[in-house]
Parts: structure tokens; C-alpha cells; sequence
């Protein structure tokens, strides 16, 4: 079985992800023991703090390095995107393309936490899609569960305007467990990802997601998660040809 993590901080030293290669190395250990075979990196991007030509320098450096030393390793390859937080009129920026997962249209994006999903931030995400002609995924959407214009933005995913993922540690959790299982019987979700950031304080938590997703819901949603991620994989495994 294939399966892909579509978002992860696992590239040595660029975010608040792995501090170093041996970090990488060991959460790459972890994703693999929870039957992940194929990872995006995401580092985070946020606009009104990073210059973007000195992070796409720094990320495919990091990228470039960790290749090498995965050569010769059995661990799960690994593909390169990012995690763009929003901002303001991110519907319109051509700039925004440079932050696709490789070699594909597929755009992860965060939105900000504790702020309204005004009707503004909705018209930007359709725009991602009907203007730059890419395709959005929502980052985590369960922790947006108890801000205003919640519903608004799950009618546009079931609109067709975007995609979205849930953490597994989310699902693992108990305060956020209930909201993942509304959110995946109600059909907004497209993908389970780990969100994993180090090795004690955000680990990949696939094993515990995977067990109580079975528990709760069945083998089939479980599957349902594989068989979407492999969908996504195998575009960009032909991309990256």
C-alpha cells in the first residue's frame, strides 16, 4: 500500500519544523512506521514576513540536501511544496504559483487563525481557483470549527471551490475528534496529513488516526483517504518524471 502525507515541516531548518537533518531523518523514521511511503514538505510562507526569492533559495537548498542524504536510505520520498498563510487579494497574485506542490496546480493554503472568514476571504479562494486556475487546499480545517463564516466556507468546499485536509492529530484528539468526524460524514474532507512538526511535540500521529477513524467510522473512510492520496500521488509522481 501507498500512502502520501500532503503536509508536513519536515525540511531541516527552514520553519518551526525539524530543527536539523536528524530530526528530518527521524520524523521521515516515524511517517514510515505508520505506513507513509511518499511525504510533502510544506514549509510555511507568510507573506508580510519572508521575501520570497530568499525562501525558494532556502527551501529547494533544504530540499536538495535532504534528497542526498536520503539516497540509499529505505524512507519515504519525499515531494516539495509549501504552506502559504493567506493574504489579502492572494486570488489575484500570480506570485502565488511559485508555491504549488511541484509540478502539479495544487495549492496548500493556511488561513489565519482566530480571524473572520469574511465573504472577502471567500471571493480570494474562488479566485485561487477561477482566476489563477489552481486548485486550493485548505490546511486543518477543523481548527477554524468555532470561527465566524465557518459554514460559509464549508459551502464552498462542497461547492467545488476547494479542497480541504484535516490533521491527524486532530482526529487522535480529544477536543477536535468530534469536529473531524462531523466534517468528514458531512464530505468536505479530501485528506488525512500529519501537520508534523517534530518528534515530541508534533509527531506524526497517522497509527492513532487510523485506529479510531476505524473505530468510529469504519474501514471505508480509511481507505477512502488512501485512495484519495494516491489519486494526488500519481500526479505528482507523472509531473515529476
Amino acid at each position: 500500500m501507498t500512502f502520501l502525507d500532503i503536509h508536513s515541516h519536515i525540511l531541516p531548518a527552514i520553519d518551526d519544523g525539524a530543527k536539523d537533518m536528524e530530526t528530518a531523518l527521524a520524523l521521515l523514521k516515524m511517517l514510515k512506521s505508520q505506513g507513509v511511503t511518499d511525504v510533502i514538505a510544506t514549509p510555511h510562507f507568510y507573506p508580510d514576513e519572508d521575501n520570497a526569492e530568499d525562501f525558494v533559495i532556502a527551501v529547494q537548498n533544504a530540499y536538495n540536501n535532504l534528497k542526498q542524504e536520503l539516497t540509499g536510505k529505505d524512507l519515504p520520498n519525499v515531494y516539495l511544496g509549501c504552506e502559504l498563510r493567506y493574504f489579502n487579494g492572494i486570488g489575484k497574485s500570480e506570485s502565488i504559483n511559485q508555491f504549488v506542490i511541484k509540478g502539479t496546480n495544487y495549492l496548500l493554503v493556511e488561513l489565519p487563525y482566530g480571524a473572520a472568514i469574511t465573504d472577502i476571504v471567500l471571493q480570494d479562494i474562488i479566485n485561487i481557483r477561477e482566476r489563477q486556475g489552481l486548485i486550493p487546499i485548505l490546511a486543518h480545517i477543523e481548527r477554524y470549527s468555532k470561527v465566524k463564516g465557518y459554514k460559509k466556507l464549508l459551502k464552498l468546499i462542497s461547492d467545488g471551490y476547494a479542497l480541504a485536509h484535516i490533521n491527524a492529530g486532530g482526529v487522535a484528539s480529544k477536543e477536535e475528534a468530534k469536529c473531524c468526524e462531523k466534517l468528514i460524514k458531512g464530505g468536505y474532507v479530501s485528506y488525512l496529513a500529519s501537520d508534523t512538526h517534530s518528534v515530541h511535540n508534533r509527531p506524526p500521529q497517522f497509527e492513532e488516526a487510523f485506529k479510531v477513524l476505524t473505530e468510529r467510522l469504519g474501514k471505508s473512510v480509511v481507505n477512502r483517504f488512501v485512495y484519495k492520496s494516491n489519486q494526488l500521488l500519481e500526479e505528482i509522481e507523472a509531473a515529476n518524471e
